[in-house]
């Protein structure tokens, strides 16, 4: 007798009963039938609350970003603009928007087609002013000869590893190519007088801290490219892109399954993601151009981007569709997906205009919206260059060394990360850093049971660090914590034996303070 499920957190909870995280697909006739019925059940759950009418992601798909046409195209008038990558998705399409927009020469640098040796002969491409080569941006030479040729005046470097599942398995390439990679391309912009150069970043970069393979190479790439603006000639601009869904992984391996006929296999349930159309990036990549600033690295991105959508609405949305009946299970949260979201990543100060792709010391240290209004303009925070520099030299002869398991080439990468990256809070006022302390921990529900700390332990880690020797009581004051409050939090940080100093010495202020001034105590911050 089959057991009554009422909702689908139930039903959902079943199929992870049968199907644990974990398991390889299921075969056994009688489980795959059982896995059916619990999906179309879902599926009606799904229904009854209103949703799979739409496609989920229609909102994404059908939103516009404005595009600066008439500027673009005087800044682009008679110029030879490179494309790095311009054989991928994004890549192909800014190639044609170059050609409509009427650029008197395109060239692509794409690893496609590549053999063991570099062609220098391009190919040619889908417009007589388009030229295709086959290089490895990990390639110097073969760059410097085309650079050599070319002589382009703007450059979009595009060229990247970019499934977070695929870096993790591939590490050393991954680090390589978006790393080293980068690097080649600004050593030439500096050596060939490129004008300006604009580089694709994603909104994981966003994150203070991570230890995935993607995400790490492009936070370290912006670095790179901020570094590069400050010292170099050549005017330098950067985007963040979100879920492309023109090319998203998951809705690849989701329709794949569909097509034929197996389970449809998903990473967990209440897993969320953003998505953006293909038309957007190329908006922003073209609009870049024209909010570049000299000596430091600007970057736009969406500024609406919707409500974030769940994988397992898409995987039931493409079974309805399908009309096929298939089951669903859960795979459990492979590597390059797994870092959770630190609550204080973004300023819940200003809820109303929260954005993951840009987080809280970001906002404060420059943030503006363009005259469109669909765009967030900002630029990268203060950090240590040397420390920048002094980590990549350890990460490269890492790399350049054979006998190194890749795994340790992962977790120098991580180093490199929160090297720098605790510097950036270091440049950072106490004030923001307290704040994000505050909102990353989350204290009432923390206190509840309902929040745990562990997995975010990196980031309160560097968050803690640059703060414990700069904190005062003006600072609560500003922040309105009352000591008492602050108290509270201390407490909660107790948790980590590793900021045991730190959190020791932030909670001598709070006992000097009591001592001194017994009377308005707990006052502070509700003046």
């Amino acid at each position: 007798m089959q057991a009554t499920l009422n909702t689908s957190s139930d039903i959902i909870s079943r199929i992870q009963q049968l199907v644990p995280p974990g398991s390889s697909e299921p075969q056994e006739s009688a489980l795959v039938e059982e896995l059916k019925r619990l999906t179309q059940a879902l599926i009606r759950e799904y229904q009854a609350s209103g949703r799979l009418q739409d496609e989920p992601f229609n909102e994404a798909w059908t939103r516009s970003l404005h595009l600066y046409e008439s500027d673009v195209c005087t800044l682009l008038h008679g110029k030879t603009v490179m494309v790095t990558g311009g054989e991928g998705c994004v890549g192909s399409r800014l190639i044609d928007k170059l050609i409509e927009l009427g650029v008197r020469r395109i060239i692509s640098v794409d690893n496609a087609r590549i053999n063991t040796s570099f062609n220098a002969e391009p190919i040619p491409g889908n417009a007589p002013n388009v030229v295709l080569y086959s290089a490895d941006v990990r390639n110097l030479a073969a760059l410097r000869q085309i650079f050599e040729t070319e002589r382009p005046a703007i450059v979009f470097h595009l060229a990247a590893i970019r499934i977070p599942g695929l870096a993790e398995k591939i590490i050393l390439e991954t680090v390589s190519s978006n790393i080293f990679g980068s690097q080649n391309i600004i050593q030439l912009c500096e050596e060939y007088n490129v004008e300006q150069c604009v580089f694709s970043s994603t909104g994981k970069a966003s994150r203070y801290w991570t230890a995935e393979v993607y995400a790490a190479t492009k936070k370290v790439n912006e670095w790179l490219f901020a570094h590069a603006a400050q010292t170099g000639n050549v005017r330098y601009s950067m985007v963040r892109f979100t879920h492309m869904l023109n090319n998203s992984s998951m809705c690849e391996q989701i329709d794949s399954r569909v097509n034929a006929d197996r389970p449809v296999n998903i990473h967990a349930p209440e897993r969320y993601v953003v998505g953006q159309n293909v038309g957007e990036a190329v908006h922003l990549l073209l609009n870049s151009l024209l909010f570049a600033e000299p000596k430091r690295l600007r970057f736009i991105l969406v500024r609406n981007l919707g409500w974030p959508t769940e994988s397992l609405e898409v995987a039931l949305y493409k079974i309805l569709k399908s009309g096929k009946d298939l089951p669903i299970y859960f795979q459990g949260i492979p590597p390059g997906y797994e870092e959770p979201f630190f609550l204080g990543q973004v300023d819940w100060d200003h809820p109303t205009e929260i954005n993951t792709l840009i987080n809280a010391l970001e906002t404060e240290n420059f943030s503006t919206i363009s005259t469109s209004g669909d765009m967030i303009v900002s630029e990268t925070i203060p950090f240590s260059a040397c420390t920048l520099m002094e980590q990549l030299v350890h990460l490269k002869l890492m790399c350049t060394d054979p006998s190194i398991p890749e795994g340790e080439i992962k977790q120098q990468l991580s180093e490199v990360v929160r090297q720098v990256a605790a510097t950036t809070f270091y440049h950072a006022s106490p004030k923001r850093v307290l704040q994000i302390l505050k909102w990353g921990i989350n204290l009432k529900q923390y206190e509840r049971g309902e929040f745990y700390l562990a997995p975010y332990r990196p980031f309160i880690e560097l968050v803690v660090q640059s703060l414990a020797s700069r904190l005062d009581l003006d600072t609560l004051k500003e922040c309105r914590i009352s000591t008492q409050e602050f108290k509270r939090l201390l407490s909660a940080l107790n948790a980590f034996p590793s900021i045991r100093d730190e959190v020791c010495r932030m909670q001598n202020i709070v006992s000097y303070f009591r001592e001194n001034h017994p009377r308005s105590a707990d006052e502070v911050a509700c003046v």
